[in-house]
C-alpha cells in the first residue's frame, strides 16, 4: 500500500485521484467522504476552497478558484483524511540557548495564555522585534500536548527562511515545508511549514496555525485564502496573527475583544528603528543614465565596499537600471530579482552569503528575509507600488542585527506624498512608544 504519511492529517483529496484499497482503508480509519460541492442560499460552492462556482460554457463543470491545486470537478467526491493522530512523546522538545527579551518574554506569557484559554491572538512587533523566537515556547507547549501546529505566510521566501530554523531548535520534531514551488510531496509532520495557499488543501487539521505577515500579498483582501485559514483550523483550535503592519479589519477585532493582543514596539537588540532620510530628486532615476544625485550616493557605497539594497515600483524600471549600473560600475557584483525571476531564491542566497555587494530588487523582498550590515535605499518612493505598510516593511530590512542596528534608509523620490510620510510619521511614532 502506498505511504499513508501522504494523505494523513485532514487532507482533502478528490476521491479519484485514490487506488481503492488507499481510499477504503483511509475510510476505515475515520476518513469522511464528501461531494465536491454544497448548495448555500440556493447558490452552489466548492468544498475545497468555499468559494462560490459560477456556470462555465463547457460540458465538464469544475472550480476555477482552486484550479492551480488540480481540477475540481462538481460532480465528483472528497476525502476528508483523520487528524486523529498520535505523536511520540519526547524528553527535549524545545533545544535553543537563547534568551528573550523582558518585553518577549511578556509577549510569550500572552501567547500561552490565549492558546489556554483557546482564543485568537495578534501579535503586533515591530520588524526585527523577534517574533519568531517568540513562538518558540507556544510550538514547544503545542508539542507538549501532544497536537500540530502549521506556520504560514503568504510568502514562499519567508517559509524557506523560516524552515531551517525550525528544525535546528526542535531536532526530535518531523517538520514539514510544503509550497507550491516544493519539490518534495506532502508528508504528515507535526509541524508544518507552508505558504497559506497550501492551506486549501486541509479542513480541521491543525490546533493551532500561526499565520505571519497576514497584511502581505496575496494574502491581504483575499477571501478566498482566509476562508482556507479557518477552514484548516480544528474548531477548538487558535490562529495566531503575526505582523508588523496589522491591517484595520485585526485591529478593529481586537478592540471588540474578539482577540487579544500583544505589542512590541521595540527590537529585540533594544535600540530604534532606523528613520529614512528623504531626498527629493528634481529629475528622475534615470536621468543621464543615473540621476547625479543618485550617483554621488552609489559610488559612496561603492567605494567603501558597503552592501546595499535598491528597491524599485516595478520589474522593467529595475532592469534599465541594472544594465546602467553594469556600463558605469563594471567592478559592482550585484543581482536583480523580481517575483518572475526562477531563480530568485538562488540570488538572494547569494546575497545573503555575501557573494555579491548588492541586490536589486521590487517589493518582492519588502519583509520576510533578514539581511545584516546593509544600506537600504527606496527609488521612486512616491509611486503607487510602495504602499505606507510596503515602504515600513522595506524601512525595517535594515538595521535588524545587534551590530549594525544603526544601518541606513533612504527613500528618493520626484515628489513628496501622503504614503511616505505617513511611513516615516509611524517609524517615528513607533520609536516614541519604545522610549515609553
Amino acid at each position: 500500500m502506498d505511504n499513508l504519511d501522504e494523505y494523513l492529517g485532514g487532507r482533502i483529496i478528490l476521491t479519484a485521484d485514490l487506488k481503492p484499497e488507499v481510499l477504503q482503508y483511509l475510510q476505515s480509519c475515520g476518513g469522511k467522504t464528501v461531494p465536491t460541492t454544497f448548495k448555500k442560499n440556493d447558490k452552489l460552492f466548492c468544498r475545497r476552497c468555499l468559494m462560490k462556482l459560477d456556470y462555465l460554457p463547457i460540458k465538464l463543470q469544475y472550480c476555477r478558484h482552486c484550479i492551480n491545486l488540480g481540477k475540481l470537478p462538481i460532480d465528483g467526491q472528497l476525502l476528508i483524511t483523520p487528524t486523529t493522530i498520535g505523536y511520540p512523546k519526547q524528553s527535549d522538545y524545545l533545544v535553543w540557548s537563547g534568551t528573550l527579551t523582558a518585553n518577549q518574554k511578556r509577549g510569550v506569557r500572552e501567547l500561552l495564555m490565549a492558546f489556554e484559554k483557546h482564543r485568537d491572538h495578534l501579535v503586533w512587533a515591530v520588524t526585527g522585534a523577534g517574533k519568531t523566537e517568540m513562538i518558540f515556547p507556544l510550538i514547544e507547549q503545542v508539542l507538549k500536548q501532544g497536537q500540530r501546529i502549521a506556520i504560514c505566510s503568504p510568502r514562499v521566501d519567508v517559509c524557506i527562511e523560516l524552515f531551517p530554523r525550525i528544525q535546528k531548535v526542535f531536532p526530535n520534531t518531523t517538520v514539514g515545508l510544503f509550497h507550491g514551488k516544493s519539490e518534495e510531496s506532502y508528508q504528515l509532520t507535526q509541524i508544518m511549514l507552508a505558504t497559506v495557499h497550501q492551506l486549501i488543501r486541509f479542513e480541521e487539521a491543525f490546533d493551532v496555525l500561526v499565520v505571519d505577515e497576514v497584511d502581505s500579498y496575496p494574502l491581504a483582501g483575499n477571501m478566498m485564502l482566509h476562508q482556507a485559514i479557518n477552514k484548516a483550523k480544528k474548531k477548538s483550535g487558535i490562529i495566531v496573527y503575526l505582523s508588523a503592519t496589522p491591517p484595520k479589519e485585526l485591529l478593529t477585532q481586537v478592540r471588540q475583544q474578539k482577540i487579544s493582543i500583544t505589542r512590541l514596539y521595540q527590537r529585540f537588540h533594544g535600540h530604534p528603528l532606523p528613520e529614512p532620510h528623504c531626498h527629493l530628486l528634481l529629475k528622475p532615476i534615470m536621468f543621464n543614465r543615473i540621476n547625479p544625485r543618485l550617483r554621488m550616493k552609489l559610488q559612496h557605497l561603492i567605494q567603501n565596499k558597503q552592501r546595499f539594497m535598491l528597491f524599485f515600483p516595478q520589474i522593467p524600471t529595475m532592469k534599465s537600471f541594472a544594465k546602467q549600473l553594469i556600463k558605469l560600475y563594471p567592478s559592482l557584483t550585484f543581482v536583480d530579482v523580481s517575483s518572475k525571476d526562477d531563480e530568485r531564491l538562488e540570488k538572494v542566497q547569494q546575497f545573503r552569503d555575501q557573494r555579491v555587494q548588492a541586490i536589486l530588487t521590487t517589493t518582492i523582498l519588502e519583509r520576510g528575509v533578514t539581511f545584516k550590515k546593509i544600506t537600504v535605499i527606496v527609488l521612486d518612493a512616491q509611486a503607487k507600488e510602495f504602499s505606507k505598510t510596503a515602504l515600513i516593511q522595506i524601512a525595517g530590512r535594515a538595521g535588524r542585527g545587534s551590530d549594525s542596528y544603526d544601518d541606513e534608509v533612504h527613500f528618493y523620490y520626484q515628489y513628496y506624498n501622503q504614503q511616505i510620510r505617513l511611513a516615516c510619521s509611524e517609524i517615528a511614532y513607533l520609536n516614541q512608544q519604545a522610549k515609553k
